[in-house]
């Protein structure tokens, strides 16, 4: 178990649960700055939902430490979060979360307090704005502690009218203010800090995450903004694509230039004269003039060095001076002189290439000049790099990650052979998102088969609405799908207009998430109908069919395709059936590596067999179990770890039994529940999004029906209403699609 790693339980990605933190040292010089001036307007701005989480460990009290800020002060709008020093206890027992508006002007800014954040421990602390009610939630270990109106009258002239305002003064930071070296974090680390944009990931209580975090959504205006502080050894790191500034000395390595704007690219930005001296900048070269002192006209940075580690500067300088034997130098700190380079190497008005070779600093400010009368009036530098040489890294506090947080996961936990263990993915209040593309099938109103494309969230319940239309009036095919498209294969058509009529062979998609039209996938090597479809979340396969004609039209072939790629279908195998014939109208569910078949039709009659197929194999289907009668034209759902089977018939009638299995073990089917109907069955695919398993349209081959139903996939009990199939369209051999097929992907 030496070797035991957890993959991503957030279900958004691939990462290593066991990234790190980044720490940030008791002084303003440490700190990160992300993007250009106004790139994050949006978190003071009140324009769009976002979300801010972090972890933090804080090991000393210090009053209103700040975690990150977009500015804000007495001349800029900005929001900052912070943690404040807990002043009911005398600042010895945490902090207290402090987010902080400010408009522009002294006294126009407000202010709310969350939950207690302790010292020397980890806490996760989550922000929540929305924007239609300017409300703004605080979040500490997973608990709401504050929720406050910032628009609300109460907050005077911080109300709406002052709101929307907007301002690109300061770039985004982490560690400090950007407008000052105040309010920086004094010895805290800073774990996986993610700001989404265009939503809000937690709407209510939670339990904190069990793993790195990764990037939420993908659309332009939709999306994760800012993801970092999730590498100990790397504090630029960041997962969308952005790049980090790391400021102050204990965040360089290798020759990376430790001194702000060394280029000079910011004119005399981060540098002071000394002793009198006058600075100014053009074309990237800084001059330093004397201006009467008789000691130091120095060119410094305060505060960027740290005592004891190790330096080099590099430079070209170039020296003013009458004659004499001038002293040129560079100091690392306090009162010696850790580099000098005397009169011999040097001609006034003669560039020289200086390097100081590897010196420990003494104090903490740089220097770089001339001093003790030498005679040098003016000097200019150019190309100043001062790196540290291997300064020395803080001891890994990892956040905790892997403990038991009390999260019940309901899915498959599985070991693979290297040594990966496989959590279900998504937190709780992650899982159970969801739509379910619903491709219409035979309607009652028309007398026909229909082009139709619906659509549900199945997370509420209600009617279909309207997605779009396939290019062929088609019904009882059959649907795979990954999490983001959606694929429908074969199926039947009337044998008038449109023609050809009869058995299809088709594929066409969808994109699950946008509305729209059918597009052109491919083609299946069959004629058929009664299909039934699994997927995992890249390859969906085609398992049996019925070509007509009667009992020898019945298919046992397996097709398999690529859900990202278009294209035709390729084999796969077979479908091994106990009779030896071909088979067809199974119900059908998926994990992300097994594909479950309930029942079908041999033809003259029907079956109760299950069988599975492990996806990512080609090779034909092996017997799981039995189903307690024969049944055919049944509905599959899935969590990944509970497969479900409804409804269906046996040619003599139909039946409204719910069954299900366990997925990745053998066995025959258990008692679930009832649909509310003895003459329902679904006659197509059914859709669940991990939590809810939804059964789509009915049918007693006299009459159909609109009806939508839903259960509960863990928990055993009768399906309960849904909504309808929209008016007009009463279908049976309808497809419930859905963005999250098999339960886990």
């Amino acid at each position: 178990m030496a070797n035991l790693r957890t993959n991503n339980l957030c279900g958004e990605g691939g990462r290593s649960a066991y990234n790190g933190s980044v720490y940030f040292s008791n002084d303003a010089v440490d700190y990160l700055s992300v993007g250009s001036a106004g790139d994050h307007n949006y978190l003071h701005d009140g324009t769009e939902d976002y979300s801010a989480e972090f972890w933090i460990f804080p090991t000393r009290p210090n009053d209103r430490q700040t975690v990150f800020s977009t500015g804000g002060n007495s001349s800029s709008t900005g929001f900052a979060c912070r943690i404040m020093e807990d002043g009911a206890s005398g600042g010895s027992n945490g902090y207290k979360v402090l987010c902080q508006f400010s408009r522009g002007s002294s006294g126009n800014y407000l202010g709310f307090l969350g939950g207690t954040v302790d010292v020397d421990s980890w806490s996760h602390i989550a922000l929540q704005f929305t924007t239609s009610n300017k409300q703004l939630k605080i979040y500490v270990n997973g608990i709401l502690t504050n929720s406050s109106d910032l628009d609300g009258t109460a907050n005077g002239t911080f109300g709406s009218g002052n709101f929307s305002s907007s301002d690109s003064t300061y770039a985004f930071t982490i560690g400090k203010e950007p407008y000052g070296d105040t309010l920086f974090l004094d010895g805290a680390y800073i774990s996986n800090l993610r700001i989404c944009r265009g939503h809000i990931v937690y709407s209510s209580e939670f339990t904190p995450p069990t793993s790195s975090l990764t990037s939420h959504y993908i659309s332009e205006n939709d999306k994760t903004t800012i993801l970092c502080c999730q590498d100990s050894d790397d504090p630029t790191q960041e997962a969308t694509g952005k790049t980090i500034s790391a400021h102050g000395g204990r965040f360089q390595t290798g020759n990376k230039n430790i001194l702000l704007n060394g280029d000079f690219s910011q004119g005399t930005t981060g540098f002071i004269g000394d002793s009198g001296a006058s600075i100014s900048a053009s074309n990237n070269i800084m001059t330093v003039t004397n201006g009467g002192g008789d000691n130091l006209y120095a060119l410094r940075q305060d505060g960027c060095l740290r005592i004891g580690n190790t330096y080099r500067c590099t430079a070209t300088v170039t020296p003013t001076f009458a004659s004499g034997n001038p002293v040129f130098r560079v100091r690392f700190g306090g009162d010696a002189v850790s580099f000098t380079q005397q009169e011999s190497t040097m001609s006034t008005g003669v560039a020289f290439r200086l390097d100081t070779g590897e010196k420990v600093a003494d104090g903490t400010q740089f220097e770089i000049g001339s001093g003790d009368s030498s005679g040098i009036t003016q000097f200019t530098v150019t190309d100043l790099v001062v790196t540290a040489i291997n300064p020395p890294k803080e001891p890994k506090i990892i956040p905790p990650y892997g403990v038991d947080a009390g999260n019940t996961f309901g899915g498959a936990i599985s070991m693979n052979s290297l040594s990966y263990m496989y959590f279900p993915t998504g937190r709780t209040e992650e899982r159970g998102r969801g739509r379910a593309v619903l491709f219409q099938g035979l309607s009652d109103s028309g007398g026909g088969y229909t082009n139709n494309i619906d659509f549900i969230e199945i997370t509420t319940l209600g009617n279909s609405m309207r997605f779009g239309d396939l290019g062929n009036y088609v019904g009882l095919g059959a649907a795979i799908s990954s999490t983001t498209r959606g694929v429908f294969a074969g199926g039947s058509r009337p044998t008038v207009s449109p023609a050809p009529g009869g058995n299809q062979n088709f594929l066409e998609y969808v994109t699950i998430a946008t509305t729209g039209n059918g597009q052109d996938f491919g083609g299946v090597s069959t004629l058929f109908r009664y299909g039934a479809g699994i997927s995992n979340s890249t390859r969906g396969l085609i398992c049996g069919a019925y070509q007509g004609g009667g009992a020898s039209g019945t298919l046992n072939n397996i097709q398999y395709l690529t859900i990202a790629t278009t294209g035709d279908t390729l084999d796969f195998g077979d479908m091994t059936n106990n009779s030896g014939s071909g088979i067809q109208g199974m119900g059908a569910t998926s994990s992300t590596t097994r594909g479950i078949t309930f029942g079908g039709g041999t033809g003259p009659s029907t079956v109760n067999e299950i069988h599975s197929i492990e996806i990512a194999t080609l090779g034909n289907s092996v017997d799981f179990g039995d189903l307690s009668a024969a049944n055919y034209l049944c509905q599959g759902v899935s969590n990944g770890t509970r497969g479900v089977v409804a409804g269906g018939d046996n040619l003599s009638g139909a039946n409204n039994r719910i069954e299900y299995i366990t997925i990745a073990s053998t066995g025959n089917a258990q008692d679930f529940g009832d649909l509310s109907s003895i003459s329902e069955f679904a006659g197509g695919t059914g859709g669940s999004n991990k939590i809810r398993g939804v059964f789509v349209g009915r049918g007693d081959w006299t009459a159909t029906d609109n009806a939508i139903s839903y259960i509960t996939i863990a928990t055993t009990g009768n399906a309960q209403d849904f909504g309808d199939i929209r008016t007009g369209l009463q279908n049976y051999g309808t497809n419930a699609l859905p963005d999250s097929h098999g339960g886990l992907s």
